[in-house]
């Protein structure tokens, strides 16, 4: 009978355990999805000391922990409605944050931090950007500084995956996001990985081809870039085939530039505003063009010279 009390008392503790481990949670949880009722100052201070505690999990030596790191991308996602001006306060921490991680000694952490990125990224795409707002160019900046600083063959090809996927389901939807979009592009066409430069270059590609006569204008603030990118890829002396077909997507450019004036004098970004309508095509359309072009010339060998 002694037994089987205390059979029954281990049965109950371990229930009462349980319970007791599924309230933890469910109260733990409360913490986060409640983040959306923090005014503008709290949450931000929320964000920062989130970020401080996922850093301390992921330095660890032994079993770096991602908890924190999930639940950034979890409030993340439950405080992207909020208006664009907390929202880009919110974003300054948490996008620090993803450069430090991203960049991670661990690959198996700057994987999932790129991922946790790109999930973010393409639902804040989704909502598109207004007029004179750069909201989607700080967002994707991330991309460009682990492009820039991580050397791992996996986390760059990861990135220039996640960029393509952005173009191929949201072109209709980026604004100043193409900036970064060519950046990320333009680091990758100095590589020495062929399925690093196969992929940037495609997509490239597709941008120059099809994107260009869907989306020109919103394209045109970021033109000068996609001249810049195809550069780079022409002066990749690894891989002839690409710097040839680069140059092809150049006169392409040109082409723009020749059918499209009006769009160029009709468009007055921030560095247009001194320059007059007339002036606009050569300073954002046929400088840029020209220059890249006197670029490969110069840095290029023989063939590439003579194309």
């Amino acid at each position: 009978m002694s037994g089987l009390d205390h059979k029954k008392l281990a049965i109950l503790q371990e229930a009462m355990g349980e319970t007791s481990s599924q309230s933890i949670v469910v109260a733990v949880d409360r913490i986060f999805t409640g983040s959306t009722r923090l005014d503008g100052d709290a949450i931000v201070d929320f964000v920062q000391a989130l970020c401080k505690v996922s850093i301390e999990e992921l330095n660890s030596l032994v079993h770096p922990r991602m908890f924190s790191l999930t639940k950034i991308v979890e409030i993340s996602y439950y405080n992207m409605g909020r208006v664009r001006i907390q929202w880009s306060r919110i974003w300054a921490v948490l996008g620090e944050h993803f450069n430090k991680v991203g960049c991670n000694p661990s690959e198996d952490v700057a994987f999932f931090a790129v991922d946790s990125l790109r999930q973010l990224s393409m639902k804040f795409l989704e909502k598109g950007e207004l007029a004179n707002f750069r909201f989607q160019k700080e967002f994707l900046r991330p991309f460009e500084l682990i492009m820039k600083k991580n050397r791992s063959p996996t986390i760059r090809d990861m990135v220039v995956r996640c960029i393509a996927q952005m173009v191929n389901s949201q072109a209709g939807n980026i604004r100043s996001g193409w900036k970064n979009v060519f950046s990320v592009f333009f680091l990758a066409a100095s590589d020495h990985d062929e399925g690093i430069v196969e992929l940037a270059f495609q997509t490239t590609g597709k941008i120059i081809c099809s994107v260009f006569e869907k989306y020109f204008s919103a394209i045109l603030d970021s033109f000068q870039d996609a001249v810049k990118c195809l550069s780079e890829f022409a002066c990749n002396a690894a891989f002839p085939d690409t710097s040839m077909e680069a140059i092809r997507l150049i006169r392409n450019c040109a082409k723009c530039v020749m059918d499209k004036p009006n769009m160029f004098k009709e468009h007055a970004g921030d560095q247009e505003m001194q320059v007059s309508e007339d002036d606009r095509v050569w300073v954002k359309g046929w400088f840029p063009v020209l220059f890249e072009l006197s670029c490969i010339i110069n840095r290029c060998k023989l063939d590439v010279r003579t194309r």
